[in-house]
């Protein structure tokens, strides 16, 4: 769950800088990649076989990566920013947050009950 926070923290700084960068003469919008890192991760490891329950589970950190964004249009002046996409991907990732901060929230809430009872 930390590290889904720091990803979203960092898209959200991301989609800010392409946002800010609207007008910038070939400039390449970026995104960061996290998900599709973490489902082929995933894969791999359900490829792998045990024999005993008491076996640690294959893997080590899974590190979202920045790439620049090749599916929107390039405008004259070689800049790829869509505005309408980042707005669109800054909201998603507003709710993701949000989604997020509150399942921590319970599972802090859960600990203190649990403590505290």
């Amino acid at each position: 769950m930390k590290e889904a926070l720091n990803v979203s923290s960092n898209r959200a700084q991301l989609n800010a800088n392409n946002i800010a960068n609207v007008n910038t003469p070939g400039f390449k919008a970026k995104r960061i990649e996290f998900e599709s890192v973490l489902n082929n991760a995933l894969d791999q490891e359900t490829h792998l076989k045990t024999t005993s329950k008491m076996h640690m589970q294959a893997g080590g950190a899974i590190e979202p990566h920045e790439s620049v964004r090749n599916d929107t249009a390039v405008k004259e002046n070689g800049n790829n920013v869509d505005l309408d996409v980042e707005m669109l991907n800054q909201a998603q990732n507003g709710l993701n947050y949000s989604a997020l901060t509150s399942q921590l929230k319970g599972r802090y809430q859960m600990m203190s009950y649990v403590l505290n009872h």
